[in-house]
């Protein structure tokens, strides 16, 4: 998995116009553009096989649909918070709807046939998309180079100072540094499950747990002002 994940990377390079050093910024607007309509195909594959594992099985799922759904969704969010930022052409649209209906059936198959070896290959994606992300947030901080030039002064657009509870004047390097981070956990999370049973618990299930009450904490003064205040 690692040598056609290293083979496709290096292709998507080409294809893409991107390179290490000082990468030009449009080969990178469509990157990220393609890479995150990509990275959003397989945790849905994974929730959605799993799902109907439970109800065949009538057993539980032990969390892991969740783990999944909340992958494909972070990944769709990172795709919106990037077209506020820059616009797909139609070349781009055409490379998203062909990686989308050539890969989409080579990736259920694997993940039919052996669940782990799909985990495997998302883990090695998302190790491309931090190498990415961290030269990208590398170029953007060099001066001289064409990110700094061109990204460094951007403000960060609101979908993703509302979905990162960002502050009001946070920036664009500062909504990739959230993205890299989100990439990080999303490959260490596929090469747990790489390792893990279909019926082994959910090692994630109380990171799940305290994300969503962290959140409560964030809304209830909000939402409890505006009770009071009816």
């Amino acid at each position: 998995m690692h040598t056609i994940m290293r083979t496709m990377y290096h292709g998507f390079n080409l294809i893409t116009g991107y390179r290490h050093e000082n990468p030009p910024t449009k080969s990178i607007e469509w990157r990220l553009i393609v890479l995150e309509s990509f990275a959003g195909v397989p945790g849905f594959l994974a929730a959605g096989f799993r799902h109907f594992y439970s109800l065949r099985t009538l057993q539980r799922d032990h969390g892991a649909i969740f783990t999944f759904l909340e992958e494909a969704e972070n990944e769709r969010m990172h795709l919106l918070v990037c077209l506020k930022m820059f616009e797909a052409s139609r070349v781009t649209k055409a490379l998203v709807i062909a990686a989308q209906v050539s890969m989409t059936p080579f990736l259920a198959a694997v993940y039919a046939a052996h669940p782990p070896a799909l985990h495997r290959f998302v883990g090695y994606l998302e190790e491309t998309a931090v190498e990415t992300y961290a030269n990208v947030i590398a170029h953007v901080d060099a001066p001289g180079t064409h990110l700094h030039k061109d990204w460094a002064h951007l403000e960060a657009p609101e979908i993703a100072k509302s979905y990162w509870v960002l502050s009001k004047d946070a920036t664009w390097r500062e909504t990739l540094g959230h993205i890299l981070a989100d990439e990080a956990h999303h490959r260490d999370v596929n090469h747990t499950y790489a390792q893990l049973g279909p019926d082994d618990p959910n090692p994630f299930v109380q990171e799940h747990i305290d994300n969503f009450n962290a959140a409560v904490a964030r809304r209830a003064p909000e939402l409890l002002n505006k009770a009071i205040h009816k």
